[in-house]
């Protein structure tokens, strides 16, 4: 097949652009041709650009034009949209839909009812522009804490929602949480076509090694993410002061702005290990009693707790969104109420007494994330009229 995958880059790179690079590579290692079109939101960063980027953030003629064009030029037989925030605009999703051919976009986030795209406000869950308009946005500022960029992103999904620019659109949503989620919205404010809804998670990257029994454990948790109060490392740091002696170690994995603090009230059983690569982050994983994902938020993709699964590494859970869902409790880890420090340090007690099956936790996991799964996933998308 000739598949055009489409995309723009944030400035500072993030997970949808993994997503993008891992899929394109898959699919060409696979025999595919891939046509790309891609664009970065550099280029709007200085000058003219940035001055008339509030307005082709809303509907960029020229990047539809281009996408028309290209569509015409190539003959692809499936479009496959990733991220069009800002430069590229809803626009392109229009452009693709004109041209008769099956046309795919992969919902990394909640953007479609939500200008912040993951459903947060001050590191607590907000579900106010679904349910009571894109105005909650404007009102507090939610994009970047500037009303200018809210409202610019705001008018974006306004309009396009009204014009129905993902109706006859195949849309992906991540994990079924955020299926369920969706659905919700879209019942309140119709945006896209419900029975055209479908799943697939993001492939997850990690080398096969050795899964360590759980009695050959080191008396080990390991915490991976950016160093913030919207990960939950307050929580963790204060479960593990509680636990005192008792605790097992904790390795935290990562970097942000609450570094310096989280080393200042940190218990001695807590060591911090920086930013590591990824095969330095697995090891360590694939050493561990138990991966902590403590996040305050839903989560657009539970990835840490995917990829310790992968290791056959049990998770420790906060009960909330796409990190609770991954885990059903006592077969690939426990969960404990988001934001609770003494029950998430009931849950560390629990692995005392615990002996999970880590052989099966990988052999789940893979079923679900392994990279010929999601290639598969990816051609029934693009070969089928409609889910």
């Amino acid at each position: 097949m000739k598949i055009l995958l489409i995309h723009c880059h944030y400035r500072l790179p993030g997970g949808e652009d993994a997503v993008f690079a891992a899929e394109r590579a898959l699919l060409e290692r696979h025999g595919h041709t891939v046509v790309v079109y891609e664009r970065s939101n550099e280029e709007a960063a200085h000058g003219l650009a940035k001055l008339l980027l509030p307005l082709r953030a809303v509907w960029n003629f020229a990047a539809a034009r281009e996408v028309r064009a290209l569509i015409a030029r190539e003959k692809p037989d499936a479009i496959h949209i990733h991220n069009t925030l800002l430069l590229l605009s809803p626009a392109v999703v229009r452009a693709a839909k004109q041209s008769g051919v099956p046309v795919v976009q992969s919902l990394h986030n909640f953007r479609l009812f939500c200008p912040n795209g993951i459903l947060l406000r001050e590191c607590a869950v907000c579900e106010d522009c679904p349910h009571k308009g894109l105005s909650c946005a404007l009102r507090h500022h939610c994009y970047r804490g500037s009303l200018l960029q809210t409202a610019v992103v705001a008018a974006a999904y306004g309009l396009h929602r009204r014009l129905g620019t993902w109706r006859g659109v195949t849309v992906v949503a991540l994990t079924d949480f955020d299926r369920r989620k969706l659905l919700e919205y879209n019942r309140m404010c119709p945006t896209f076509d419900a029975e055209r809804l479908v799943v697939k998670p993001n492939p997850v990257c990690v080398e096969p090694r050795p899964i360590l029994p759980w009695h050959q454990r080191k008396n080990q948790c390991l915490f991976a993410g950016r160093l913030e109060e919207l990960k939950g490392l307050p929580t963790v740091l204060e479960a593990w002061q509680q636990l005192g002696d008792t605790a097992p170690d904790l390795l935290v994995a990562g970097e942000g702005p609450l570094g310096e603090w989280a080393k200042s009230h940190a218990g001695p059983k807590v060591r911090f290990l920086g930013q590591l690569s990824p095969a330095e982050l697995h090891r360590h994983m694939a050493e561990s009693k138990a991966v902590v994902a403590a996040s305050l938020c839903y989560e657009s993709f539970a990835l840490v707790p995917a990829e310790a699964h992968l290791l056959g590494t049990p998770v420790l859970a906060s009960d909330l969104g796409n990190v609770g869902a991954s885990v059903q409790p006592g077969i690939d880890g426990l969960r404990f109420a988001p934001g609770d420090a003494h029950a998430l340090a009931g849950a560390v007690e629990a692995l005392h007494t615990a002996a999970f099956d880590c052989d099966a936790i990988a052999a789940a996991a893979r079923r679900t994330y392994s990279e010929e799964e999601n290639y598969r996933a990816l051609l029934r998308l693009y070969t089928k009229e409609a889910p």
